[in-house]
């Protein structure tokens, strides 16, 4: 027996179907017109042109030849860090620039001219003195704030005293003249402190004699991008002027702190409890001589006993130890 081939006998298949990769292929090259293709086909090899014939480029998107709009022209990072870091004057903008009319500010609200400031000495017309500057809000040294500087030459008689701690600034103010503050405080060039961001109280129960209450008033300054603390100290039941005229959103923080101190704030448009009940009988929350669980006892339902409220040792009330 001879050892023969396997395939020899084989003879090719004319009726066999033509390999599909193939026709694929070949069928990739045909474009109308005639032109070869310069994409390769789907075998992974790319068609070669014919001998004598210039490279096929490809067509042009129409969307971008229709679009005529120029691209932007690239910013140069060196006067586009000057344009940012170059100081400009934080006052000049609201002073009158017009003649005969020095000394005269524009209200940034209305844009109105107000005549204040014409005293050549006042920090409103000093818009290009250079001992202004944004350093000055976080000296240690106090003296040197804005807003105190501001305030001892427009409202000397408000200031009660001034606390520099932890970086932080805080100006007690007379409770009678703090909407006078506040408003001085918004519309000088020199602070800015147009955004009221909170409005709160503390109790300074036991940690001082007198006054009962702290009214905290936090002002924010866009422009400066800082923060002043206003204190006013009030006993208690004397009222304290609203600022609902100067910001609408003291409205809320306004009966808020009435709800939780009892603090009345003259001149508020609706100044009623805002977190507890309309009629909640049992004082203010947030006092400190509040006690634990209240003042008065409440049932317990279904049965017919009642729950007597913890006492303190300290309840707050004249007479008791």
């Amino acid at each position: 027996m001879t050892d023969r081939d396997p395939g020899a006998d084989r003879s090719p298949k004319t009726d066999e179907k033509a390999d599909p990769q193939v026709d694929a292929g070949s069928r990739a090259t045909d474009l109308p017109g005639g032109e070869p293709s310069d994409q390769p086909s789907s075998g992974g090899q790319q068609t070669a042109a014919p001998e004598g014939s210039e490279p096929r480029t490809p067509r042009a998107n129409p969307k971008y030849i229709e679009d005529a709009t120029p691209s932007p022209a690239t910013a140069d990072p060196v006067e586009a860090a000057a344009a940012v870091t170059e100081p400009t004057d934080p006052a000049g903008e609201f002073l009158s620039t017009e003649p005969g009319t020095a000394g005269e500010i524009v209200d940034p609200d209305t844009g109105e001219t107000r005549p204040d400031g014409g005293d050549p000495d006042s920090a409103l017309t000093s818009a290009a003195d250079d001992s202004w500057t944004r350093d000055d809000w976080y000296d240690d040294d106090v003296e040197r704030h804005p807003a105190l500087r501001v305030l001892r030459q427009r409202l000397p008689e408000a200031i009660l005293a001034a606390v520099r701690f932890r970086n932080e600034t805080t100006l007690h103010v007379e409770p009678t003249m703090l909407r006078e503050v506040c408003e001085v405080l918004r519309r000088d060039p020199h602070t800015s402190l147009v955004f009221l961001s909170d409005l709160t109280a503390v109790d300074m129960l036991r940690l001082r004699e007198a006054p009962r209450f702290d009214v905290v008033v936090q002002l924010y300054s866009l422009r400066y991008r800082t923060r002043v603390r206003l204190k006013a100290g009030i006993d208690d039941g004397q009222r304290v002027p609203s600022l609902v005229p100067l910001w609408n959103g003291a409205n809320w923080l306004e009966r808020e702190a009435y709800d939780m101190f009892g603090i009345q704030f003259e001149g508020h448009p609706n100044l009623k409890r805002i977190l507890l009940a309309e009629d909640w009988s049992e004082g203010h929350p947030l006092r400190k001589d509040y006690p634990l669980r209240g003042w008065s006892e409440f049932p317990v339902y279904n049965t017919e006993r009642t729950v007597p409220r913890i006492r303190t040792r300290w309840t707050g009330r004249p007479g008791s130890a």
